[in-house]
């Protein structure tokens, strides 16, 4: 018998040592050859099931005691689901090996054969440890019966690996993500329903894998990771169906081509609200990106139409006007080995202000591109005239040093989560030249309600108007994240900004989309955004003056303005939008259609003139992509 014992032990260590390798990434059928070779004894009769009788040994907590019970119980009545959650809540307790061993029976009836297996090689480590046979001998009956249930996924990959990211998800529960070192040789899995999907990107193009498989018990399987571009030419089509082997397919979504993809669109966007502001805005832009030599550059220009008659305007007997603002921008950008780098400037001109701005940013990817850190930074310093007057007689300043900073997390080939906080200090002329602010009698001034007319304003308000004043300095500060992610036939995007500055404005804005693809040429989207803040803390409905027996003004404040986006306020935007493709995903050259429209509603608390302002806006572009 003692010699039995001796040769038992000699089987159930090497036979441990390869569960143990199985469990950690090794070949799952490399312990079985290895334990072979000792000439181990006969595989020993599986012995009784223990869980009847053994939870009552060397036990210390009742209640995991009787939730133990509950288990057995439920797995006699066929709840295999309550019996692994029974199971696990002992567990917590207080560890007990039996319950250890009777999980694993119930992972094993959901055909959960790995975390099975991890049950029983712990149960049977503990038999080990406390030289428990009966427990022994039930663990080692148990591993030998799930070994050969497991199946393998060997994974054929192309030779471009730098940046490609592999998930297996089974039909239910999470995905996993592949690791470099298990590409090597055969993936352990349990039998079922899998997804594999690969994405690599490779400077600016998008290469992508997504097949569905099914692998029964002890099956092995290969599956051949072929990632293809969202468009692939005609020509490359042809090539993958002469493809004969994987090697020849390969080379067909290999083969790079050096010219770069050009993108240009044209757009018309309306606006108009109800107080009778009224905008037109032509718009082009161009980009030219390049796959292979990873540079990019792209310019846009656009021209604003504007006519205003606004209740501010009437208020102070001023004329509608009309006016243009003519707006352009240029970047680029340079992909190096270690970075990204890119630049940006743009100018905007119109009659009374002149803004112009450069900046730069830099971005690197990490962790097998799974997170990208990126940094920018701008520098603005704008010109602010007066109407028909030319700067050099009038003007004044107003410069702004913009610092973001975000990182983006690729959480699964479907999900993407996008996290930032910015940070911009102005400094110099932030008020409204034409603006005039009506001031008030102290007794008068607590009267005068949200909305008032023009013509009450006018009736109470006193002689002075002062011109708007705010202060010289803003420092805003704000944080944000988005999250994309994508279904089977759509993207939903979600995205919260949090803001808050030195004028003592407190700001959230929630905008969230959600793409829908309604066969291969179109797109829709709705589109929702609420928008909620305080006002700025020099913020006044009514302010006051102190005027002598003349009329003129002795106490004013010093800040002062009725800019209502200054003021609290909430806001809603709801509309949606369409893409129309016009030639076909697999063409060489592609045009599509699109179009967009928002009504907007923004509700003021303190307000002179409005309560509320509507206002519509509308686009519609082409594009074309070759």
């Amino acid at each position: 018998m003692t010699e039995l014992r001796a040769r038992n032990r000699r089987g159930v260590v090497p036979l441990l040592a390869a569960l143990l390798a199985l469990l950690f990434g090794v070949d799952a059928y490399a312990g079985p050859q290895v334990a072979q070779r000792g000439r181990p004894s006969p595989a020993p009769t599986p012995a009784p099931a223990p869980e009847k009788e053994r939870p009552s040994r060397g036990w210390s907590n009742p209640k995991a005691l009787e939730l133990a019970k509950e288990g057995i119980e439920a797995k006699k009545s066929g709840d295999l689901t309550r019996c692994i959650q029974k199971d696990q809540a002992s567990l917590v307790l207080e560890e007990h090996p039996y319950v250890r061993l009777h999980l694993s029976s119930c992972l094993a009836g959901q055909r959960r054969f790995k975390d099975a297996l991890i049950a029983a090689r712990d149960a049977l480590a503990a038999g080990i440890r406390n030289q428990d046979e009966d427990l022994k001998r039930a663990a080692l009956a148990r591993v030998q019966e799930l070994l050969p249930k497991l199946a393998k996924v060997t994974l054929a990959i192309p030779n471009k690996t730098a940046g490609l990211r592999i998930t297996l998800t089974p039909a239910v529960g999470a995905g996993t993500s592949i690791r470099p070192s298990q590409l090597k040789g055969p993936i352990t899995v349990d039998p079922g329903e899998y997804t594999i999907e690969a994405v690599r990107e490779e400077k600016g193009d998008r290469y992508l894998f997504k097949e569905k498989f099914t692998i029964d018990e002890g099956e092995e399987k290969e599956i051949e990771i072929l990632p293809k571009r969202d468009h692939l030419p005609d020509e490359i089509e042809e090539c993958l169906r002469n493809a004969k082997t994987y090697k020849e397919r390969l080379k067909c979504i290999e083969e790079t081509t050096t010219r770069p993809n050009v993108r240009v669109g044209l757009e018309m966007s309306a606006y108009t609200d109800s107080t009778a502001v009224h905008v037109l805005t032509p718009a082009i832009n161009a980009s030219v990106v390049s796959p292979t030599g990873g540079w990019n550059v792209g310019g846009s220009y656009l021209l604003d139409m504007v006519t205003a008659a606004s209740p501010d305007l009437v208020s102070t007997a001023s004329r509608s006007f009309r006016e243009q603002r003519h707006a352009a921008s240029l970047a680029g950008g340079y992909k190096f080995s270690f970075a990204q780098v890119g630049v940006n400037g743009n100018v905007s001109s119109e009659p009374d202000y002149l803004s112009r701005t450069l900046g730069g940013s830099l971005s690197t990817e990490l962790n097998d591109k799974l997170i990208t850190p990126r940094v920018g930074y701008n520098y603005s310093w704008d010109t602010i005239g007066y109407r028909n007057t030319p700067f050099d007689q009038f003007s004044r300043a107003l410069t702004t040093h913009a610092i973001e900073a975000g990182v983006t997390f690729v959480l699964s080939p479907t999900t993407l989560l996008v996290t930032g906080i910015s940070m911009s200090f102005e400094r110099g002329e932030n008020s409204k030249l034409y603006r005039f602010i009506p001031m008030f009698p102290a007794d008068i001034a607590d009267r005068i309600p949200a909305g008032a007319t023009v013509a009450l304003v006018n009736e109470q308000r006193l002689s002075v108007r002062p011109r708007e004043f705010v202060p010289q300095q803003r420092d805003r500060f704000a944080i944000g994240a988005r999250v994309n992610h994508r279904f089977a036939s759509g993207t939903l995007r979600i995205e919260e900004r949090i803001y808050t500055d030195n004028w003592g404005i407190k700001a959230s804005t929630t905008d969230g989309r959600y793409l829908h693809d309604l066969g291969e040429n179109l797109r829709v989207w709705p589109h929702l955004r609420l928008h909620a803040q305080s006002g700025a803390s020099f913020y006044q409905l009514a302010y006051t003056a102190a005027v002598d027996q003349q009329g003129t003004p002795v106490e004013i404040p010093r800040y002062r303005t009725s800019d209502r986006e200054a003021s609290p306020m909430v806001a809603v935007t709801a509309g949606g939008g369409a893409r129309i493709a016009l030639t076909s995903e697999k063409a060489t050259t592609q045009y599509a259609i699109v179009v967009s429209g928002d009504v907007m509603y923004n509700r003021y608390l303190a307000s002179l003139f409005i309560l509320s302002r509507t206002a519509v806006w509308g686009t519609i572009g082409f594009d074309a992509e070759f």
